[in-house]
């Protein structure tokens, strides 16, 4: 079985991905696998710690080049096949999910984005809503089965094959922290590939992985109108079928 290059850009709480790290190392011990972490310019004791910690690749860049630059730059050094972005603040619980999603690509050579959040349909305004959603958040799943099929996939976690990384352009680094992940999910979409959500339980404590930014929901409207400028065409796109709609409604009813 081939490896997973796990990318994690991380700005500051250097506790949080510590703890990331910890987890990531207690859950896979029987899997292949090396970390790679990208540092935007922390300024924290981020460098002192990482630099030292043995078994991990540390990269880091004075300036913050976002999460898509980060990640662009970190999988150049990845030494696997298969590459893995998530974020610091991401708790996986699962042993061996390391192993699971290479295994998935292994067996499903047309899978494109894999991750364990996403939706059947992003909406005409680029949004993710409504019945469409699917993850595997631990003890609340919206998945009732091993995969979902999804268009989008969220940038919390996306594994994806190298080769297909370089091949539709990796991420486009006009979206820096907001619509990457859709980006990316439509790019491996509309080549012809078929994204996922896996049944893997997951915490996502929702800290903080890039600077604060006064901004930011003005960075997030604009590259919102980015991607609807690049995709509006193609949107909504969907895999969301009538038969996944019954499912899923008579599912959550039983929850």
């Amino acid at each position: 079985m081939e490896g997973l290059s796990i990318i994690i850009p991380v700005y500051n709480r250097i506790e949080m991905t510590l703890r990331c790290i910890e987890q990531i190392r207690r859950q896979n011990r029987n899997s292949t696998y090396e970390l790679i972490v990208f540092d935007n310019g922390s300024t924290d004791s981020t460098p002192e710690l990482l630099s030292s910690e043995r078994g991990l690749h540390y990269i880091r860049d004075e300036k913050n080049l976002g999460v898509s630059g980060a990640c662009n730059r970190a999988s150049e050094k990845a030494s696997y096949p298969f590459l893995c972005f998530m974020h610091n603040d991401l708790f996986i619980f699962k042993q061996d999910w390391v192993r699971d999603i290479v295994g998935f690509f292994e067996e499903r050579p047309q899978a494109g984005v894999v991750g364990l959040y996403g939706a059947k349909t992003i909406r005409r305004d680029g949004s993710y809503r409504g019945k469409s959603i699917v993850h595997a958040k631990k003890d609340s799943p919206l998945i009732d089965g091993p995969f979902e099929d999804v268009v989008g996939v969220d940038g919390l976690l996306m594994a994806i094959p190298k080769g297909l990384f370089e091949e539709i352009g990796r991420y486009d680094e006009n979206f820096t922290i907001h619509f990457y992940d859709k980006d990316l999910s439509m790019k491996a979409y509309i080549g012809g590939r078929k994204n996922y959500v896996l049944n893997i339980p997951f915490v996502h404590e929702c800290g903080r992985t890039r600077k604060g930014i006064s901004s930011e929901d003005t960075l997030r409207e604009e590259q919102r109108r980015l991607f609807l400028d690049k995709w509006g065409e193609r949107l909504p796109c969907s895999v969301f079928t009538m038969a996944d709609w019954f499912r899923h409604v008579l599912w959550r009813r039983r929850k």
